[in-house]
């Protein structure tokens, strides 16, 4: 029964392709024929007047005869050359006519004067203006007639497309009634083969359904469960059905659980390589990662690795690029087999193999200088999703070549209208990652992004806000309109685009309407705990500047930094501006005793990092003058060189343990 509704379903499918080549045929024949139409009416009225005219212009009508037969003699040649586009077909032929018409009016004319004739000659003005006249209304007759064609080719495709809805739903009814069946009944080779090609049809129209789907899952729950299912319920089959399910990103954890313990007891002397990337790849485009299922594909994956089809390596690929960020086993194996056949593979899954390398932070040099000159070569053949990842993936690994900006700058003056707003902004991220402050792929981004602006998601603005920033594009009118417009997104932010948020709007200088940024420090105050390290320290230095400056963020964040212990070569880079701002801008008397022994411990750490040769060789500066009297003379202190961070400059951390401690015991009667 399955089989036959999966019979109707490519039925409908191969009349819809039908329709659609037909309808380029039909379109171009009918337009060729109407044409021929318009010519022939137009010739045989020319012929009829001829025939009207004085007989005595013999030469005159033996000219005309000529232009004719030259002009019959282009139309004709038309089916002999398919490729000739219509419309110039078209203009050529009422060109031939027009020419032809005036040689007759001149001739006409003369021989007018000649004869000293008026009504020949004011007759032959009319009946150019009749010939106009007509012409203009069979060109408005072909124009009514395409129009007519397409509304009816609309009609075709519409009710074809309706026959095919019926047919998808019919078929998803009778499929969940045959899961309702016993067991017995349906426990075959052909149900399993027929259910598993129906469920991929639907996928491929999008059927989305979410009834559908859950009940399908939770019966297949059942149908694993049975003993030696196995032998009729084949992993091809099961593959093509998680490939639907991810096709239409409907997840059933429990069904995705079931299917991964019963392919890991199914006989691996069946399995094809292709199953496996058919499954994988289902996987991973759930998010639904099974620790256990990938490390047993792994075993198979390396025995078979020569059957591996291309596309079932790019589908490895990018469904283990989310498995486990330091697991590469896998990608070292299969890296050569890549390598040696980069031209083989096409466009899509070439993107998707190098963006799992650069999730991976793999940095294969080989691999990604030789896939250049492929990606060259096919650089407009692949689409704008491709070119985002490709780009993407090479400035993750910090692979910066100036060929490759200019051929992306091409392609998106030719396409930018076909380029999403979040790929924008992915483009934006990656031009920021290679420091690369190309304005006209910004002026791109920017024409992309207004018209389109609803589109941005969550972290596009925060990714967006973030490559203005780095490169320091002040555009401040479109920087403004978009902080505006996606005010409400700042609660659903999560730490790490939080911080690119904020840090990004101070580093343009940008003065934020106060509510925004008060809503950004009551957010960044909520998820204080979610931040790390390095986050939190670039905030507070950010939070330095005097438009941005408020004590109680910066003393919580300092508070849980000393908490943490942090403490790293960042940390002490920007630790030292921070505490260096607040001792020129706060008297030390009025912070608590607590607070000042929090300040110790940071630059305690800090100095660890400092204190190390050659960390900063650091010259005397105007700030580095002011401060040195008050540096103890017993302490010998190496000043080399400095290091300008912001408007500040390293310095203030040479102060040695010794003399924080001092000042804590000075200030320990300050609460």
């Amino acid at each position: 029964m399955l089989k036959h509704i999966y019979l109707r379903i490519i039925n409908v499918e191969k009349s819809l392709k039908k329709i659609n080549i037909n309808n380029k045929l039909d379109s171009n024949l009918k337009h060729s024929k109407f044409k021929d139409n318009l010519y022939e009416q137009i010739y045989k009225k020319k012929k009829n007047n001829f025939s009207e005219r004085d007989i005595n212009n013999y030469h005159q009508i033996e000219n005309e005869n000529t232009l004719l037969e030259k002009c019959t003699k282009t139309c004709d040649n038309y089916n002999s050359h398919t490729f000739i586009n219509l419309s110039n077909n078209r203009n050529d032929k009422i060109g031939n006519i027009l020419n032809m018409e005036s040689v007759e009016n001149v001739e006409s004319v003369e021989n007018a004067k000649n004869a000293k004739n008026v009504e020949s000659v004011e007759n032959a003005k009319n009946v150019e203006k009749c010939e106009e006249v007509l012409l203009t209304q069979l060109d408005q007759n072909v124009d009514l007639k395409k129009r007519q064609c397409t509304d009816m080719n609309k009609l075709n495709i519409q009710s074809k497309m309706d026959e095919l809805n019926i047919i998808l739903n019919y078929s998803s009814i009778q499929v969940i009634k045959s899961l309702n069946v016993k067991h017995n009944y349906i426990n075959c080779k052909e149900y399993f083969m027929s259910l598993s090609l129906i469920c991929n049809q639907l996928a491929i129209y999008n059927y989305k359904n979410p009834n559908f789907w859950k009940i399908l899952s939770i019966k297949l729950i059942d149908i694993l469960k049975i003993k030696n299912i196995y032998k009729t319920f084949c992993i091809r089959w099961l593959a093509l059905i998680l490939n639907s399910f991810g096709r239409v990103h409907f997840l059933n954890k429990t069904f995705m659980k079931s299917s991964a313990i019963y392919i890991q007891n199914y006989k691996v002397e069946d399995m094809h390589s292709f199953d496996i990337s058919q499954i994988v790849n289902s996987y991973s485009k759930l998010n639904y990662i099974d620790y256990n299922l990938f490390k047993y594909f792994e075993k198979i994956i390396y025995n078979k690795i020569n059957e591996l089809s291309y596309q079932s390596i790019s589908n490895i690929c990018n469904a283990y690029s989310k498995l486990n960020p330091n697991d590469t086993k896998i990608y070292n194996i299969l890296i050569n087999k890549i390598k040696k056949n980069i031209d083989k593979f096409n466009e899509q899954e070439l993107a998707n193999i190098l963006s799992a390398y650069s999730k991976l932070n793999i940095k294969d040099f080989d691999l990604f200088n030789k896939s250049l000159e492929y990606i060259f070569h096919k650089f407009y053949n692949f689409k704008p999703i491709e070119i985002v990842m490709i780009t993407n993936a090479y400035s993750k690994c910090n692979i910066n070549n100036k060929t490759m900006v200019s051929y992306l700058l091409s392609y998106m003056k030719k396409y930018y209208n076909l380029f999403e707003p979040p790929e924008l902004a992915i483009i934006a991220n990656a031009c920021a990652n290679w420091n690369i402050r190309e304005y006209k792929i910004f002026d791109i981004i920017k024409k992309g992004i207004i018209k389109k602006e609803h589109m941005l998601e969550n972290g596009n603005v925060a990714m967006l806000l973030h490559a203005y920033g780095k490169l320091l594009i002040r555009d401040e009118y479109f920087i403004l309109n978009i902080i505006k417009k996606k005010k409400h997104i700042i609660s659903y932010l999560d730490s790490r685009n939080l911080t690119l948020f904020y840090v990004s709007i101070i580093k343009l200088n940008i003065d934020i309407p106060i509510e925004i940024y008060n809503n950004l420090k009551l957010n960044i105050s909520k998820k204080l705990h979610t931040f790390t390290d390095l986050a939190l320290v670039s905030i507070c230095y950010s939070s330095m500047f005097y438009m941005y400056f408020d004590i109680k963020l910066i003393s919580s964040i300092l508070f849980l930094l000393n908490k943490r212990k942090a403490s790293s070569r960042s940390f002490a880079h920007q630790i030292h501006v921070s505490l260096f701002v607040l001792q020129s801008i706060y008297d030390f008397y009025n912070f608590s005793f607590k607070f000042i022994i929090c300040l110790n411990a940071l630059l305690t750490r800090a100095y660890h990092y400092i204190s190390q040769k050659n960390y900063y060789d650091i010259n005397k500066s105007a700030i580095q003058k002011r401060i040195y009297p008050f540096i103890p003379k017993k302490k010998n202190i190496t000043i080399q060189s400095e290091v300008a961070i912001g408007p500040f400059v390293v310095d203030f951390l040479l102060l040695s343990n010794d003399f924080h401690q001092y000042q804590i015991e000075k200030f320990k009667s300050i609460k």
